[in-house]
This record gives structure tokens, C-alpha cells and sequence, in this order.
């Protein structure tokens, strides 16, 4: 298995510049630079799999497969969104190699995005109405899809967690954030 390309779009400020366009927009950008980059044609793809946390658009949940068609990935090619989180658009690769390995595609087009500026409010229970001057309550989606109800802590403060549990300091992941861009370079 080989990775042909990779390009990714510049990482935003929180309602920055980017705040405009969907994680589909953002996605497409960035699978038509590598398409370019890899010299290959969309029409050679037999999968597209797409990593996505916060479906943040109205037509994220078809994100794979709005990408694929954007670019020119013919009709017929499945296409597969996936969330594992954090490690959504890690996960997109590892399907896309795992269909690689299985023989079930040759070349598969793989993808992570999010526009966190893009998650809206929502108003839970009233699809099927709600009484006469009952508070409505919105629920900011970014907040809650950043923190795991279960346990009752914001994700980030996992990575706290573990840095202190682990003694992996701020130097310590700088070094290896480096480390992984020299890799990816070579």
C-alpha cells in the first residue's frame, strides 16, 4: 500500500477566515490537490472514505460521497464516512489501506475534515411539538460534541490527562510533532 499524494487546507482560527465553507468544501479542496499532486485520475478511484467528527453542515453526512462526486470520482464508487473521533481522518487511511489489503479496491481516495465554526445550535424533544411558553433550551452542538457526557469532561482534557499520567511534557510533543513532519516530508 502506498500513500501517491496528501495535501490538507491551512488550519482556521475559530469564526476565522475559513468559518464559509463546509467541511465538504474544505475536503474537496484538498482531494483535488492531491489528485493533481499524484497524477491521478478520478476516474481510477474505486473507494472514497471520509473522516468526520462534527457533521457540521446540512450535507455532512454525505461527506464521502459529496467529495467523490465533486471531484469527479465516477457515479457508481462507494463512498464511507467515518467518525473515530480524534483519529477520524487517521481511520479514513486505515479503511482505505484495509480495502487495499483485501483486494476490495486499488486505489482509494481517503480524507479527514471538520468546520468546528460551522456547528450549529439545536433544540432537543420538539420535533413532535412543545407547549404554550415552554423554555426552549439550545444546545450548543460544538460544546457537547467536545465533551464526553459519559464520563463528564471536556475531550482536551483527556490529552491533560494523559501528558500528566505519562509525564509527556509540551517539549516532548513538539519534538515528535517535528519528528512526523520530517517523516512525511521524506
Amino acid at each position: 500500500v502506498f500513500i501517491v499524494a496528501a495535501k490538507r487546507t491551512p488550519f482556521g482560527a475559530y469564526g476565522g477566515l475559513l468559518k464559509d465553507f463546509t467541511a465538504t468544501d474544505l475536503t474537496e479542496h484538498a482531494a483535488r490537490a492531491a489528485l493533481a499532486a499524484g497524477k491521478v485520475s478520478p476516474e481510477i478511484i474505486d473507494s472514497v472514505v471520509v473522516g468526520s467528527v462534527i457533521q457540521s453542515s446540512a450535507d455532512a453526512i454525505y461527506i464521502a460521497r459529496h467529495v467523490g462526486l465533486r471531484v469527479g470520482v465516477p457515479v457508481p464508487v462507494p463512498a464511507l464516512t467515518v467518525n473515530r473521533l480524534c483519529g477520524s481522518g487517521f481511520q479514513s487511511i486505515a479503511s482505505g489501506c484495509q480495502e487495499i489489503c483485501l483486494n476490495d479496491s486499488e486505489v482509494v481516495l481517503c480524507g479527514g475534515a471538520e468546520n468546528m465554526s460551522q456547528a450549529p445550535y439545536a433544540v432537543r424533544n420538539i420535533r413532535f411539538g412543545t407547549r404554550l411558553g415552554a423554555e426552549l433550551k439550545l444546545e450548543d452542538t460544538l460544546w457537547e460534541g467536545l465533551r464526553d457526557t459519559y464520563v463528564k469532561i471536556p475531550m482536551a482534557i483527556t490529552a491533560e490527562n494523559l501528558a500528566a499520567k505519562y509525564n509527556i511534557t509540551r517539549e516532548d510533543c513538539d519534538r515528535y510533532a517535528f519528528k512526523t513532519q520530517q517523516r512525511c516530508k521524506a
